[in-house]
C-alpha cells in the first residue's frame, strides 16, 4: 500500500483519537464519572438512572475505549504520558479507599453489578494492566478475580459464579449472562470481555489452573462455534445448537481475546494457539471487502441495511497487526491489516466522527443485525478497537 496513504490515515486517525479523548471539553473522566446523569459522547446507550437499573455497560464499552487509549501509551511511553494520565483519571475515578485502608471499586461509578455476567468485567483488565502489584489497581484486580475464581466466594444473589455459571460441557467458559436464562450461553462477546483479564491475573501470580482453563475456554470455542465457511457463530451451546448469524463485531471480539491472552500464555499452549489465530484470520480476510471493510454480517453482501460496519473492521485490523508484530502470524498478512485500517479511516472517518457502528444486537437467533436505527457514530464499542487499532499502527 502506498505509504503516503498509510501516513495520512494514521494522521488523521490520532486526530480523531485526541479530539475524542485528551483534547474533549465533555469527556473528562473525572467530572463525568461521579455523576450518574452525565455521559461519554461515546455512550449511546446513555447511563442516566433510574430509566436504566443496570449500569454495566458503562463498564462495558468505556472499558474499551479506555484500553485502547492505554494502548497508545505502550506503543510509546515518553511521548504518551498524556494518554496514561487520562486512563488514570479514569481509573481513580471508580474507586474509593474504606476506613482500614482497603481500596475497592465503587460498584455505581464502575457500573459493576457482581450478578450480572461478561460485561462487567472489561474494565477489570485495564486495572491489571495498570497495576504494579501491591497498589491499589491491584487490590481491586484481585477481589474481581476473586469473584470469578474462587469457589468460596458468593456473590450478593447467594451464587458462586466459577461453580455456577461455568458449565462444564461448555469448556467451562463462563455463561455470557448470569441474570438470566438466554437461549444462547456461550457469546463471542463474553470471551473477549472475562478471558484476557483472567489470563494476566493469572500470569502475574503463576495461577497454573486458570491459564489452563483459559487455554480450555478457548478451544470450546475454537471447535464449538467454528463454521463449515471459516467463520464463527455468535454465540451458541453446542455444535448443534448454535445462533446461526456471523456478525463481524461478535468474531473480532473472540480474536482480540486470542492475541490478548496470547500474550501470557505458557509456551506450550502458544503452537495450537497460533493454529487457532491463523484460522481465524484466514477465514475472515475471504469476506473482507476490495476497500478493507467488511459488512456488519460477513457472510452476506452489504447493503443499506448490511452496511460496512466500523467496529468489527477495526477489531480485525487490531488483531492482524497485532498478530504480526508479535509474530504470532506472517508479515505477508500485513498488507491486509493496513487495507482495513486505511480503509475504515478514508471510508468511515470525518469531522463527524467515526460512521456505521452498530449500536448493539443480541443473541436470541432472531436477525437483529440489520436495524438501520442502530449504526451510531462514535459508539464506544467502534471507537475503542479503532484506536486499538491505531495504536498497532503506531508500533508500525
Amino acid at each position: 500500500m502506498e505509504q503516503e496513504r498509510v501516513k495520512a490515515a494514521v494522521e488523521k486517525a490520532g486526530n480523531y483519537v485526541d479530539r475524542l479523548t485528551i483534547g474533549s471539553i465533555e469527556n473528562v473522566p473525572k467530572k463525568m464519572v461521579p455523576s450518574q446523569h452525565r455521559f461519554f459522547t461515546w455512550d449511546n446507550e446513555k447511563r442516566t438512572p433510574p430509566n436504566k437499573t443496570l449500569l454495566f455497560n458503562y463498564s462495558y464499552f468505556t472499558g474499551v475505549v479506555m484500553e485502547g487509549v492505554y494502548d497508545i501509551y505502550e506503543a510509546n511511553p515518553e511521548e504518551g504520558r498524556v494518554y496514561y494520565d487520562y486512563v488514570k483519571e479514569y481509573l481513580d475515578s471508580l474507586i474509593k479507599q474504606e476506613g482500614d485502608g482497603r481500596w475497592v471499586l465503587d460498584f455505581d461509578m464502575a457500573g459493576y453489578v457482581d450478578y450480572h455476567g461478561a460485561d462487567c468485567y472489561k474494565t477489570a483488565a485495564l486495572f491489571e494492566r495498570f497495576s504494579q502489584g501491591e497498589d491499589a489497581y491491584g487490590e481491586i484486580a484481585a477481589e474481581l478475580y476473586r469473584h470469578l475464581t474462587d469457589e468460596t466466594y458468593v456473590n450478593s444473589q447467594g451464587v458462586t459464579p466459577c461453580l455456577e455459571k461455568m458449565p462444564e460441557e461448555m469448556g467451562h467458559n463462563y455463561r455470557h449472562n448470569w441474570a438470566d436464562e438466554a437461549r444462547y450461553k456461550i457469546w463471542l462477546d463474553g470471551i473477549y470481555m472475562l478471558q484476557p483479564f483472567i489470563a494476566h491475573h493469572a500470569a502475574r501470580i503463576g495461577d497454573e489452573k486458570q491459564l489452563g482453563l483459559v487455554q480450555e475456554r478457548l478451544d470450546w470455542v475454537a471447535e464449538t462455534l467454528l463454521a463449515p465457511n471459516g467463520l464463527y457463530y455468535h454465540a451458541g451451546n453446542s455444535k448443534e445448537d448454535v445462533c446461526n448469524f456471523f456478525w463481524t463485531r461478535a468474531m473480532g471480539w473472540y480474536g482480540m481475546a486470542m492475541v490478548d491472552v496470547m500474550e501470557v500464555l505458557p509456551e506450550e499452549y502458544l503452537e495450537k494457539r497460533k493454529a487457532a489465530l491463523k484460522l481465524f484470520v484466514d477465514g475472515v480476510l475471504k469476506y473482507q471487502s476490495k476497500n478493507g471493510l467488511w459488512a456488519n454480517l460477513a457472510d452476506q453482501p452489504a447493503t443499506e441495511t448490511n452496511r460496512q460496519e466500523s467496529s468489527g473492521t477495526a477489531m480485525m485490523a487490531y488483531i492482524i497487526l497485532k498478530g504480526i508484530r508479535k509474530g504470532w502470524l506472517d508479515r505477508a498478512y500485513l498488507e491486509a491489516g493496513l487495507k482495513a485500517f486505511v480503509g475504515l479511516t478514508e471510508e468511515k472517518l470525518d469531522e463527524g466522527g467515526l460512521r456505521d457502528i452498530y449500536m448493539r444486537a443480541d443473541a436470541s437467533g432472531k436477525n437483529n443485525y440489520e436495524l438501520t436505527e442502530f449504526y451510531c457514530t462514535d459508539e464506544g464499542k467502534g471507537s475503542g478497537p479503532f484506536i486499538m487499532a491505531y495504536s498497532e499502527m503506531l508500533y508500525l
